[in-house]
């Protein structure tokens, strides 16, 4: 199998021909009128294709689903929903809080600056690494502790990392949305160890295939628009698959 590899395809059409990973990070459309290449991001039924996403990508040890927080509720019983088949008893889930440190301006009601991820694990062999995520202790750097642990501590489960906004460097301008590579970082290092395959179904950026290329993870993303995939092939230099 190839290292790295970009799909340009339905992902609902190429997903059951790849091989099982040890994590699927899955970022859907959030239905909020956003203006992708070629359709807007607003369509009937919705609350269904997230079920069906959510039921249909699940094969591998670590699943991570961030949505948008005003679809939170629908993918919380969707997952919760899974945990009562009995071959999926084994299922554990626990949300992350991605905290904005740069969230959008808003004068009418309270602004959003946060986004919940779901994390599931999805049989008894799933493994973390958490001493690959550890950070500086309150203890370390705040009241200089002796009994503060030298390595660090491993972060909660409220994730502060910025926005990516138009004027970030890494921002991709020709993309509307795209996840910090900070938090992309945490979550493939949290997930896997080197040579491990993470699979992304919404390739989106290219985010997940960028940082799985710097941390030597193998990588497969799934993007529908044509446009997108050149843009990341021409980043990564890996040739775009069109599997239609």
């Amino acid at each position: 199998m190839k290292d790295y590899r970009i799909i340009c395809g339905d992902n609902e059409n190429v997903y059951y021909n790849l091989p099982h990973a040890t994590c699927i990070f899955a970022d859907p459309p959030d239905n909020i009128k956003l203006g992708y290449d070629k359709y807007i991001d607003k369509v009937e039924g919705y609350d269904q294709k997230l079920w069906d996403w959510i039921h249909d990508f699940r094969r591998a040890d670590i699943i991570w689903w961030s949505v948008n927080y005003q679809h939170e509720h629908i993918v919380s019983d969707c997952i919760h929903n899974l945990t009562c088949y009995p071959s999926h008893e084994d299922l554990q889930v626990r949300k992350v809080i991605w905290n904005f440190d740069f969230g959008q301006y808003r004068t009418i009601d309270l602004p959003n600056d946060f986004r919940p991820i779901f994390r599931v694990l999805t049989n008894k062999k799933s493994k973390l690494y958490p001493d690959n995520i550890l950070v500086p202790s309150a203890r370390q750097t705040k009241y200089n502790d002796k009994r503060a642990v030298s390595k660090g501590r491993v972060p909660s489960d409220v994730w502060k990392f910025p926005r990516v906004a138009g004027t970030h460097a890494e921002c991709r301008t020709w993309h509307p949305t795209q996840h910090p590579e900070a938090l992309m970082e945490r979550i493939i290092k949290f997930s896997t160890k080197e040579g491990d395959l993470v699979i992304d179904p919404f390739g989106g950026s290219g985010t997940t295939l960028r940082v799985c290329q710097k941390l030597n993870r193998k990588c497969i993303i799934i993007e529908y628009s044509e446009m997108y995939c050149k843009n990341i092939s021409q980043e990564t230099g890996i040739s775009v698959e069109y599997i239609k």
